[in-house]
């Protein structure tokens, strides 16, 4: 889950990740559940966005608030995600 930020920040950074998925033609790939903006849906368009190849890891830090060191443990929880429940692209 993103750290501690102003709704409006999330919201933006939803907003952002959400436009690049379009602009790459996934959107429809996006579970109906994952369109709405909330803090777990910011992070579930990041992680999407991330595995698709739509954005890297400097701009996952930044749109999900990462502090040093969080990065290696948001990594495994995802791939762990994957592993147990697949993706969307798949």
């Amino acid at each position: 889950m993103p750290n501690p930020s102003t709704p409006e920040q999330q919201q933006a950074h939803y907003d952002l990740v959400k436009k690049i998925i379009q602009e790459e033609g996934m959107w429809e790939r996006v579970p109906d559940y994952a369109k709405d903006f909330s803090p777990e849906n910011l992070e579930n368009l990041v992680k999407y966005a991330y595995f698709g190849g739509f954005i890297d890891m400097s701009q996952v830090i930044r749109m999900l608030f990462l502090k040093k060191g969080e990065r290696a443990h948001i990594l495994h929880k995802w791939y762990e995600e994957i592993r147990e429940m697949g993706c969307w692209l798949c």
